[in-house]
C-alpha cells in the first residue's frame, strides 16, 4: 500500500511559520492532510477536534504551552494521538512526553528539532 493511500488529517499547533510549514509539507506530500494552528487556545477552540487523527504539538507556544493543551485535551477525554516537538533539550521533551502518558494521552512519540520526515512518519506510525 502507498503512502498516498493514506488520507489521515493532522493538526499541526506551531507558531513558527516555517517550521509549521515544514512539517505541513513533510505530512502533504506523503499524502495527509493537514490544518495548521498557530496558537494552543486556537487548536483546541476548533470546531471538530474529532476529525484529527493525531497532534503534532511544539511545546513552546505564545499564548498556552503544549503541557496546557495536553492538560486540555486530557480533560475533554479526547481520544488522538500526541507527537511532541520542540527545540528545548531532550530532558524537556521526555519530561513532557511522561506528563502527556501520566495524563492518559496516546503519546506517540517527542522529536527533537530539527527532525527528519522519517522520523515524523514513524512517530505517527505512517509509512515511508
Amino acid at each position: 500500500m502507498t503512502a498516498t493511500a493514506y488520507r489521515a488529517r493532522f493538526a499541526i499547533v506551531e507558531d513558527e511559520p516555517f517550521m509549521a510549514q515544514l512539517v505541513s509539507f513533510m505530512l502533504v506530500s506523503s499524502g495527509a492532510e493537514v490544518e495548521v494552528f498557530e496558537l494552543g487556545a486556537e487548536f483546541l477552540k476548533s470546531a471538530d477536534l474529532l476529525k484529527f487523527k493525531a497532534v503534532i504539538l511544539d511545546l513552546a507556544l505564545p499564548d498556552l504551552d503544549g503541557f496546557g493543551v495536553m492538560k486540555d485535551l486530557a480533560t475533554n477525554t479526547i481520544g488522538m494521538s500526541v507527537v511532541l516537538m520542540s527545540g528545548h533539550d531532550i530532558g524537556t521533551l521526555r519530561a513532557a512526553k511522561i506528563y502527556g502518558n501520566s495524563l492518559g494521552l496516546k503519546m506517540r512519540g517527542a522529536l527533537a528539532k530539527p527532525f527528519t520526515k522519517y522520523e515524523l512518519l514513524a512517530a505517527l506510525g505512517l509509512p515511508e
